[in-house]
Protein backbone atom coordinates (compact mmCIF):
# COMPACT_ATOMS: atom_id res chain seq x y z
CA UNK A 1 0.00 0.00 0.00
CA UNK A 2 2.88 2.73 0.93
CA UNK A 3 4.37 1.85 -2.60
CA UNK A 4 1.94 2.57 -4.40
CA UNK A 5 1.01 6.00 -2.49
CA UNK A 6 4.49 6.64 -2.65
CA UNK A 7 4.15 6.07 -6.71
CA UNK A 8 0.97 8.21 -6.92
CA UNK A 9 2.72 11.11 -4.85
CA UNK A 10 5.47 10.38 -7.12
CA UNK A 11 3.12 10.72 -10.90
CA UNK A 12 1.43 13.69 -9.11
CA UNK A 13 4.62 15.93 -8.56
CA UNK A 14 6.11 14.59 -12.13
CA UNK A 15 3.21 15.95 -13.48
CA UNK A 16 3.12 19.08 -11.57
CA UNK A 17 6.52 20.29 -12.42
CA UNK A 18 6.18 19.47 -16.06
CA UNK A 19 3.51 22.38 -15.65
CA UNK A 20 4.42 25.71 -17.33
CA UNK A 21 4.47 28.67 -15.34
CA UNK A 22 2.93 31.86 -15.87
CA UNK A 23 5.81 34.53 -16.91
CA UNK A 24 7.11 37.92 -17.98
CA UNK A 25 7.03 38.83 -21.35
CA UNK A 26 7.02 42.15 -21.83
CA UNK A 27 8.64 45.64 -20.37
CA UNK A 28 7.81 47.96 -23.19
CA UNK A 29 4.76 49.35 -23.88
CA UNK A 30 3.74 51.24 -27.35
CA UNK A 31 0.60 53.00 -28.42
CA UNK A 32 -0.56 54.15 -31.38
CA UNK A 33 -2.85 54.04 -34.27
CA UNK A 34 -3.58 53.05 -37.51
CA UNK A 35 -5.80 55.76 -39.20
CA UNK A 36 -4.60 59.49 -38.26
CA UNK A 37 -4.97 61.33 -34.71
CA UNK A 38 -6.01 59.72 -31.41
CA UNK A 39 -5.67 60.63 -27.65
CA UNK A 40 -5.80 57.31 -25.96
CA UNK A 41 -6.22 57.31 -22.16
CA UNK A 42 -6.82 55.51 -19.56
CA UNK A 43 -6.70 52.18 -21.22
CA UNK A 44 -5.19 49.44 -19.42
CA UNK A 45 -4.59 45.93 -20.04
CA UNK A 46 -4.10 43.36 -16.99
CA UNK A 47 -2.12 40.48 -17.18
CA UNK A 48 -2.49 36.88 -15.53
CA UNK A 49 0.13 37.62 -12.99
CA UNK A 50 -1.72 40.08 -10.93
CA UNK A 51 -0.43 43.25 -12.94
CA UNK A 52 -0.60 44.70 -16.10
CA UNK A 53 0.07 48.04 -17.81
CA UNK A 54 -0.76 51.10 -18.78
CA UNK A 55 -0.98 52.50 -22.36
CA UNK A 56 -2.78 55.95 -21.62
CA UNK A 57 -0.44 58.07 -23.77
CA UNK A 58 -2.24 60.82 -24.83
CA UNK A 59 -1.72 62.11 -28.32
CA UNK A 60 -0.88 59.76 -30.64
CA UNK A 61 -0.99 59.24 -34.75
CA UNK A 62 0.60 56.30 -36.54
CA UNK A 63 2.24 53.13 -35.63
CA UNK A 64 3.89 51.56 -33.21
CA UNK A 65 3.27 54.99 -31.90
CA UNK A 66 4.54 56.33 -28.44
CA UNK A 67 6.66 54.01 -26.23
CA UNK A 68 7.16 53.44 -22.62
CA UNK A 69 8.56 51.46 -19.65
CA UNK A 70 5.31 49.08 -17.88
CA UNK A 71 7.70 47.49 -16.46
CA UNK A 72 7.22 43.35 -16.44
CA UNK A 73 3.86 42.58 -17.86
CA UNK A 74 2.85 38.59 -18.40
CA UNK A 75 0.37 37.46 -20.62
CA UNK A 76 -2.55 39.82 -21.42
CA UNK A 77 -5.94 38.59 -19.69
CA UNK A 78 -8.41 41.81 -20.14
CA UNK A 79 -8.36 45.20 -21.36
CA UNK A 80 -10.22 48.15 -20.80
CA UNK A 81 -10.29 51.68 -21.38
CA UNK A 82 -11.14 54.98 -23.48
CA UNK A 83 -10.01 56.67 -26.46
CA UNK A 84 -11.11 59.76 -28.89
CA UNK A 85 -10.63 60.43 -32.61
CA UNK A 86 -9.08 63.95 -32.93
CA UNK A 87 -10.69 66.21 -35.70
CA UNK A 88 -7.79 66.48 -38.12
CA UNK A 89 -8.59 69.92 -39.47
CA UNK A 90 -9.66 71.73 -36.41
CA UNK A 91 -9.46 71.23 -32.53
CA UNK A 92 -12.26 68.71 -30.68
CA UNK A 93 -12.96 65.40 -31.40
CA UNK A 94 -15.41 63.85 -34.09
CA UNK A 95 -15.71 60.59 -32.35
CA UNK A 96 -14.97 58.66 -28.74
CA UNK A 97 -14.80 54.78 -27.71
CA UNK A 98 -14.61 52.40 -24.86
CA UNK A 99 -14.01 49.07 -24.23
CA UNK A 100 -13.96 46.78 -20.89
CA UNK A 101 -13.53 43.02 -22.16
CA UNK A 102 -11.18 39.47 -21.65
CA UNK A 103 -9.05 38.67 -23.53
CA UNK A 104 -8.25 34.88 -24.01
CA UNK A 105 -5.05 34.41 -22.40
CA UNK A 106 -4.36 30.78 -22.88
CA UNK A 107 -4.39 31.49 -26.54
CA UNK A 108 -2.61 34.86 -25.81
CA UNK A 109 -0.05 33.19 -24.17
CA UNK A 110 0.39 29.80 -26.63
CA UNK A 111 0.95 32.82 -29.42
CA UNK A 112 3.70 34.93 -27.72
CA UNK A 113 5.63 31.24 -27.18
CA UNK A 114 5.34 30.51 -30.75
CA UNK A 115 7.01 33.77 -31.70
CA UNK A 116 9.75 33.69 -28.58
CA UNK A 117 11.10 30.53 -30.43
CA UNK A 118 10.37 31.29 -33.83
CA UNK A 119 13.57 32.73 -35.18
CA UNK A 120 16.72 30.45 -35.41
CA UNK A 121 19.67 32.68 -33.61
CA UNK A 122 17.52 35.63 -32.78
CA UNK A 123 16.96 36.31 -28.64
CA UNK A 124 14.93 38.51 -26.56
CA UNK A 125 13.70 37.46 -23.20
CA UNK A 126 11.35 40.63 -22.88
CA UNK A 127 9.09 41.43 -26.10
CA UNK A 128 6.90 44.68 -26.73
CA UNK A 129 3.31 45.35 -25.67
CA UNK A 130 1.85 47.22 -28.44
CA UNK A 131 -1.95 48.60 -28.41
CA UNK A 132 -3.10 50.17 -31.72
CA UNK A 133 -6.42 51.92 -32.19
CA UNK A 134 -8.50 52.29 -35.62
CA UNK A 135 -11.61 53.65 -35.18
CA UNK A 136 -13.52 51.72 -32.86
CA UNK A 137 -11.03 48.81 -33.71
CA UNK A 138 -8.77 48.27 -31.34
CA UNK A 139 -5.47 45.13 -31.39
CA UNK A 140 -2.92 44.55 -28.86
CA UNK A 141 0.15 43.18 -29.98
CA UNK A 142 3.03 41.24 -29.05
CA UNK A 143 6.59 41.43 -30.45
CA UNK A 144 10.41 41.17 -30.01
CA UNK A 145 11.36 43.76 -32.46
CA UNK A 146 13.86 41.62 -35.05
CA UNK A 147 14.50 43.76 -37.81
CA UNK A 148 15.92 42.08 -40.39
CA UNK A 149 17.97 45.00 -41.88
CA UNK A 150 19.87 44.76 -38.35
CA UNK A 151 19.04 41.46 -36.86
CA UNK A 152 19.24 37.74 -38.37
CA UNK A 153 15.87 36.62 -38.48
CA UNK A 154 15.84 33.57 -40.30
CA UNK A 155 13.11 31.58 -39.12
CA UNK A 156 13.14 28.22 -37.69
CA UNK A 157 11.19 25.14 -39.57
CA UNK A 158 8.12 25.11 -38.65
CA UNK A 159 7.75 27.38 -35.99
CA UNK A 160 3.94 28.56 -36.33
CA UNK A 161 1.98 25.58 -38.08
CA UNK A 162 -1.11 27.77 -37.15
CA UNK A 163 0.14 30.93 -39.11
CA UNK A 164 0.10 33.04 -35.96
CA UNK A 165 3.15 34.98 -36.83
CA UNK A 166 2.28 37.85 -39.24
CA UNK A 167 4.26 41.26 -40.22
CA UNK A 168 3.83 44.12 -37.88
CA UNK A 169 1.05 47.06 -40.02
CA UNK A 170 4.30 49.08 -41.01
CA UNK A 171 6.03 45.90 -42.23
CA UNK A 172 9.08 45.59 -40.72
CA UNK A 173 8.70 43.16 -37.76
CA UNK A 174 7.02 40.25 -36.73
CA UNK A 175 3.81 40.44 -34.32
CA UNK A 176 1.07 38.72 -32.92
CA UNK A 177 -2.42 39.83 -32.56
CA UNK A 178 -3.27 38.85 -28.98
CA UNK A 179 -6.85 40.27 -29.36
CA UNK A 180 -8.49 41.99 -31.90
CA UNK A 181 -12.07 43.62 -31.00
CA UNK A 182 -14.34 46.69 -31.24
CA UNK A 183 -15.18 48.98 -28.55
CA UNK A 184 -18.81 51.16 -28.38
CA UNK A 185 -18.70 54.41 -29.98
CA UNK A 186 -20.16 57.81 -29.62
CA UNK A 187 -20.31 60.77 -31.02
CA UNK A 188 -20.87 62.35 -27.73
CA UNK A 189 -18.24 61.62 -24.92
CA UNK A 190 -19.03 58.64 -22.50
CA UNK A 191 -20.27 59.93 -18.98
CA UNK A 192 -17.42 59.24 -16.28
CA UNK A 193 -14.83 59.36 -19.14
CA UNK A 194 -11.84 61.54 -19.27
CA UNK A 195 -13.64 63.36 -21.87
CA UNK A 196 -16.47 64.41 -20.57
CA UNK A 197 -15.62 67.88 -19.54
Amino acid sequence: MKIKLLLIFAILFMLTGCEEKPFYVASIGNGGSLDGPYVLGPIGVADVLGGGGGFGYGAVDGYPGKSADIGRMGVPKHIEGYWAKQNPNARGYVAFYRISVDIDSELAEKKIRTLRNYYQEYKRDMGVMQVEVEKERIRVFYTLKCFSRVNNCSVKENADPNGWVVYSPNKTTHVVVLFDGKGEMSLTPFPDSPYEN
